[in-house]
C-alpha cells in the first residue's frame, strides 16, 4: 500500500515517491545560493567521465552571465552540444518581457534552444537521461515548458530525468512545481551548502542504480 507523499515544505531534507511506480525523476530544491545547478553540473560531469553503457544524456542548464562582478542576467546552455541563448536580463529586453524579480524573461530565445531538448532520443537502444536545470520561475513563464515537463511525466516512463525545481520562498509556493514534485515519479532532495556534497552523493548514487 502506498504512502501519502509530502509536500516540498513537510519534510527538510528528503522527499520519496512511494507507489507502485519506479521513480525515474530525481530533482534536487533549495533556496536560491543553495547551489542546485553546482549539484547539477557536478552529477552530469561525473557521468560524462565515467558513463554507463548505452547512455544518451540531453536537456539543458542555466548559467549567470556577470558583468565584473555583477549578475546581470542567465543564459540558457545545452547538453550536449553546448549551444547558448539569453534567458533573462536585468536590462535591454523588450518592456513587455515577463519579469521574475527584477529579471526580464527572454521566453522566445529560451523556448528556441531549451524545448527541442526535452523530446527524448530513444533510439539505438540507449536509455535516455534528460538534464533540466530548473523547473523555475523564470522557465514558467513560458506555457510550452510547462507542455513539455507535463509530457515528460505523463508519456514518457522510460526516460529517467536529474535536475533542479525551485523552492518556495518566503512562503510563496508555486504551484505547478507541487504538481511536478507530488507526482509518484518524483523523488526529491532539499540541499543547503553543508548538505550539498552528501545530497550529490546520493542522488548520483541512485542515477547509476537506474541507468544500470
Amino acid at each position: 500500500m502506498s504512502k501519502r507523499k509530502r509536500r516540498q515544505h513537510d519534510d527538510p531534507e528528503i522527499e520519496t515517491a512511494t507507489s507502485k511506480l519506479s521513480p525515474n525523476w530525481l530533482l534536487v530544491t533549495g533556496q536560491p545560493g543553495s547551489g542546485k545547478t553546482t549539484l547539477v553540473l557536478r552529477v552530469l560531469e561525473n557521468l560524462q567521465n565515467n558513463p554507463p553503457p548505452n547512455l544518451h544524456i540531453q536537456g539543458f542548464y542555466t548559467e549567470e552571465v556577470l558583468a565584473g562582478k555583477t549578475r546581470i542576467g542567465f543564459d540558457v546552455r545545452t547538453i550536449p552540444s553546448s549551444s547558448r541563448s539569453v534567458l533573462s536580463r536585468k536590462s535591454g529586453l523588450p518592456k513587455n518581457s515577463p519579469k521574475t524579480g527584477s529579471y526580464s524573461v527572454a521566453v522566445d530565445k529560451f523556448e528556441a534552444l531549451a524545448l527541442p531538448t526535452l523530446i527524448p532520443r530513444t533510439e539505438d537502444g540507449k536509455k535516455c537521461l534528460i538534464i533540466i536545470d530548473e523547473i523555475g520561475r523564470m522557465e514558467l513563464h513560458s506555457n510550452a515548458f510547462k507542455s513539455s515537463i507535463e509530457s515528460l511525466l505523463k508519456n514518457h516512463t522510460e526516460v529517467i530525468v536529474f535536475g533542479a525545481v525551485t523552492a518556495p520562498i518566503y512562503g510563496h509556493r508555486v504551484p505547478f512545481c507541487d504538481m511536478v514534485t507530488e507526482d509518484d515519479r518524483v523523488v526529491v532532495r532539499r540541499i543547503k551548502k553543508n548538505t550539498r556534497d552528501e545530497v550529490r552523493e546520493d542522488m548520483e548514487a541512485r542515477l547509476r542504480e537506474l541507468l544500470k
